[in-house]
């Protein structure tokens, strides 16, 4: 080989190692940024869920019964969430309960609406009887018609003695549930989807056995926008059947259907500082997220 092909292979083989090692220095740097990005979406996070779990920590809720009885709240948000189309960029959902039934329910969400920054606290009754919430930053709400008012669901078998028969009976039930709502944000008829486990289940407290189930219905990902209860109850004749029950965590118009014939129909509702609204057994309310609320 001649000194001048030499040469060429040389200042070629320079080149092919100049570029591969700024190859992967860029490759390095790329992965470096994308790892503070995962750290610092990480720790917003964390951030955002211990900022809700305080604010839910310090709400109190009752439930209006000649004992005045307070609500226990579940440790952990049931579920976590986002909603692309209403701007919500994270959601928590927590459940407080009374003699291991839950009795109310509430969304926290980092609202991106609009150029402010807000909270939207979304709150519903899940009781029979009435309840009150007493927020941490001054907020009250006292229900004026129960949360939940159950009905026996038609052709369905008795629940079954076993508990995991019991959890199948309840999942194949919700199944026959469906329903609609007209975004306001999207303009348009949307159908729900019915989420692919239940959001809370709980069980009896003598028997032990499963006794009831949340599902929810959901138009934009897995923000649940309706919740449907399934529930083991006492008939007039002492037997036991399933019953259900709903209610609504949504400011649109929408319907609810069971094996396809509607069963409920609501109406939108005004804006929360609105005093012509008149919530019944739910509300919502926005708070601004500023450096004491998270931003």
């Amino acid at each position: 080989m001649s000194l001048s092909i030499r040469r060429l292979v040389l200042v070629l083989l320079t080149s092919v190692l100049v570029r591969s090692a700024a190859f992967g220095q860029a490759e390095a740097e790329k992965r470096t940024d994308a790892d503070n990005q995962t750290a610092a979406q990480k720790e917003r996070t964390e951030a955002l869920l211990q900022w809700t779990r305080k604010f839910a920590q310090d709400t109190r809720i009752t439930v209006l019964n000649k004992d005045s009885a307070a609500a226990e709240l579940r440790a952990e948000p049931v579920m976590r969430y986002v909603d692309q189309p209403r701007f919500i960029a994270d959601g928590t959902l927590w459940v407080w309960t009374h003699n291991a039934r839950p009795v109310a329910i509430q969304k926290v969400e980092v609202n991106d609406t609009t150029a402010t920054p807000l909270w939207t606290v979304c709150f519903a009754a899940l009781s029979e009887e009435l309840v009150e919430a007493k927020w941490p930053y001054g907020q009250t709400f006292k229900t004026t018609k129960p949360g939940w008012t159950f009905e026996a669901i038609p052709a369905a078998d008795p629940p079954a003695e076993k508990s995991a028969a019991r959890s199948l009976q309840m999942r194949a039930l919700s199944r026959r549930f469906s329903g609609s709502v007209y975004s306001s944000v999207q303009n348009s008829n949307i159908p729900m989807r019915l989420l692919p486990k239940p959001i809370f289940e709980y069980s009896d407290l003598e028997t032990k056995l499963p006794r009831g189930a949340i599902f929810g219905l959901a138009d934009n990902g897995t923000n649940p926008a309706i919740f449907i209860v399934i529930e083991a109850r006492p008939n007039k004749d002492g037997t036991v059947a399933w019953h259900h029950a709903h209610s609504r965590m949504t400011a649109d118009t929408g319907k609810l259907m069971f094996d396809e014939a509607t069963i409920w129909e609501f109406g939108p509702v005004n804006v929360p500082n609105d005093p012509t609204t008149n919530f019944d057994n739910w509300m919502y309310y926005f708070m601004r997220r500023n450096l004491t609320t998270l931003r």
